[in-house]
């Protein structure tokens, strides 16, 4: 069970960066072609926003597309219902839902001591975005990311290794948008570094709540919703420094931290094992 599940992460992994460096987002970087404008409004043509925006889908339709040839197409029709068991309990909303909040407000914070004056009413102006984010952030990843890739080398690995290589593949898998004109990387001159320490800490909390949940893939789809929001909404109203650059990663580090040492005392990888073998044999 154990090769068969790394052969298939594998897999899953060289096809999604492949396809994100090669056919998609890479030659959008490589030539500076503009896509879809933030913060100084650029505007490619359509051919490169439609490439940009199909690229985005990538881990979700391999995933599921992956699911339908080694597990078969009706198990495939049942794995992307799982991303809509919103029957987590109010008790994770709220972990979920503070935790997002505790990146948001670190960030603020370290704005603010460094003299930065921040408009809270920015929130509330970019509310409208929070549906378009819901299909543009969460469905276009998770079925990959955690649907399909956690849920194997959960088998393979302890849940810590497992999220530590998840947080680094999906951090290169972004490499490419640090390059393309017009998106939140490049239009708020992200440090990458800063950023694959931040999304790397995040999957720790993304495991965590994904085990303890019985593996329910709409848990990660409910944090990666919510991070994602409030994320945007704090940076659009930052002017960023090189000081803040340098201390941004440190909440994310300490957060990732602590849910790395409650991973640690979660369970065994052969616990996991038997219980995604026994979600899998009901379904």
């Amino acid at each position: 069970m154990k090769s068969k599940d790394l052969r298939e992460v594998t897999i899953f992994f060289v096809v999604t960066i492949f396809l994100s460096l090669f056919v998609f987002w890479g030659p959008i970087a490589l030539f500076k072609v503009p896509t879809m404008g933030f913060k100084r409004g650029a505007v490619g043509p359509a051919w490169a926003i439609i490439l940009a925006m199909i690229g985005g889908f990538v881990p979700s339709i391999t995933g599921i597309v992956l699911t339908a040839i080694f597990q078969g197409k009706r198990q495939a029709k049942q794995f992307i219902k799982e991303a809509f068991q919103v029957k987590i309990g109010l008790k994770w909303v709220a972990v979920i839902i503070l935790t997002a909040a505790c990146f948001a407000a670190s960030w603020i914070v370290i704005y603010t001591v460094l003299g930065g004056n921040f408009n809270y009413s920015i929130f509330l102006n970019l509310l409208p975005t929070i549906i378009p984010l819901f299909i543009l952030g969460p469905l276009s990843e998770e079925y990959g990311w955690r649907g399909f890739a956690l849920k194997r080398l959960l088998r393979v690995v302890n849940p810590n290794a497992a999220s530590l290589v998840i947080g680094l593949i999906w951090s290169l898998w972004h490499l490419p948008l640090f390059y393309t004109v017009g998106t939140n990387q490049y239009e708020h001159h992200l440090s990458f570094l800063t950023f694959m320490i931040s999304v790397t800490s995040s999957c720790f909390i993304y495991t965590y709540v994904y085990i303890k949940t019985n593996q329910n893939l709409f848990t990660a789809v409910l944090f990666h919703w919510v991070y994602t929001f409030l994320s945007d909404a704090v940076h659009s109203g930052i002017v960023r420094t090189s000081s803040f650059n340098s201390l941004e990663f440190i909440p994310a580090l300490l957060i990732g931290l602590v849910f790395a040492f409650m991973l640690h005392r979660v369970q065994s990888p052969a616990n996991i094992a038997n219980a995604c073998n026994t979600l899998e044999g009901k379904a």
